[in-house]
């Protein structure tokens, strides 16, 4: 039954929830500069591909939940460029060290069970030049939201595939040796409170 949920039904209604309008436009905002050789983390039903800009030479979709992938084929089949899908977690990657010029992710290290150990691949497989961009929910700066999101969290964890509420994602980012570039917070429209607080911008390693 499980299966079934994380397979079938769940990439359904991830699929409707992430294109709010609040979230598209953070996805275009953030995609506009990405350039050259790319891997999207957590790639899920491929909503990012419209945004990203004529500078990305090749995408690498990196997405463990095959299900995902059903929902991705005809936007992967439009886009651009070329895009090869993996069917692989982010906290151990098959791609060489200081490979890669960005590693993008949009809504997925909420998800993560490891998201240090993801944050050290991502680390080591971008260019000394290389930038990961990142867009996320997390912990409120509200403390009585932040309590709140800390009790739902292991709900959450059940009926979002893993989703966390409660990671500060800025410290999270910081803490894996990387250094903002440019980082901002915004609480996205016609969310719950609980979701509503998002961190977006680019780090260099």
């Amino acid at each position: 039954m499980k299966a079934l949920y994380q397979q079938k039904i769940f990439p359904v209604i991830l699929d409707h929830v992430m294109q709010f309008n609040s979230m598209m436009e953070a996805r275009q905002k953030l995609l506009a500069n990405v350039s050259g050789h790319v891997v999207e983390v957590g790639f899920g039903t491929g909503l990012n591909l419209p945004f990203y800009g004529d500078g990305v030479l090749s995408l690498t979709a990196v997405d463990p939940n095959q299900g995902m992938n059903r929902l991705a084929e005809p936007r992967i089949a439009q886009a651009k460029f070329p895009v090869m899908h993996r069917q692989i977690s982010a906290e151990k990657m098959p791609f060489e060290s200081d490979s890669v010029d960005a590693v993008v992710s949009t809504w997925t290290l909420c998800s993560i069970p490891d998201v240090d150990a993801a944050l050290a691949e991502i680390k080591r497989i971008l260019k000394p030049t290389g930038t990961f961009y990142l867009v996320e929910h997390g912990l409120s700066q509200n403390r009585q939201l932040a309590k709140w999101q800390n009790r739902l969290t292991p709900v959450q964890k059940v009926i979002a595939d893993g989703c966390h509420l409660n990671r500060d994602m800025k410290k999270i980012v910081e803490q894996a040796g990387f250094e903002w570039v440019q980082c901002e917070h915004f609480n996205a429209q016609k969310l719950p409170n609980i979701f509503s607080w998002m961190t977006i911008g680019h780090a260099k390693k």
